[in-house]
């Protein structure tokens, strides 16, 4: 069962344009953000509306997604997609030239591409983002 959320609390929030090649994270909050979406309907729907608002695609390692084993669990006993599910935090947008790949309490997930197709990567696999 959805929670309903009014669509004023699920815009993502943006301090600057986001552009082509912006690293997308998960984790701890950045220092220097350009954008962030909340991850209240899911990490599928949140990666979704960001690209509809920012008007741009992006590609997704699904393998650097970060999700605590116990929740992997859940998911699994219950036979729900993880990647559908409310969660708390956020997604954030940061510039491409970032160290935050350095970082052990963030994790890279992804980048922002010109073209408006959201790519999912899993190893030499590609599949794509569904509305």
């Amino acid at each position: 069962m959805r929670k309903h959320i009014d669509p004023e609390d699920y815009r993502g929030t943006y301090y600057d344009e986001v552009c082509r090649e912006d690293l997308i994270i998960m984790g701890d909050k950045p220092d220097k953000i350009k954008a962030l979406m909340s991850l209240k309907e899911g990490i599928n729907e949140s990666l979704w509306r960001l690209s509809l608002e920012t008007g741009l695609g992006m590609a997704i390692d699904i393998r650097r997604i970060p999700l605590k084993q116990g929740f992997i669990d859940l998911c699994n006993r219950e036979d729900i997609n993880p990647y559908e599910q409310p969660m708390d935090g956020e997604i954030y947008i940061v510039r491409p030239r970032s160290e935050y790949h350095l970082r052990e309490d963030i994790s890279v997930v992804g980048y922002m591409t010109r073209d408006k197709v959201c790519r999912v990567i899993n190893g030499d696999r590609e599949s794509y983002l569904r509305s």
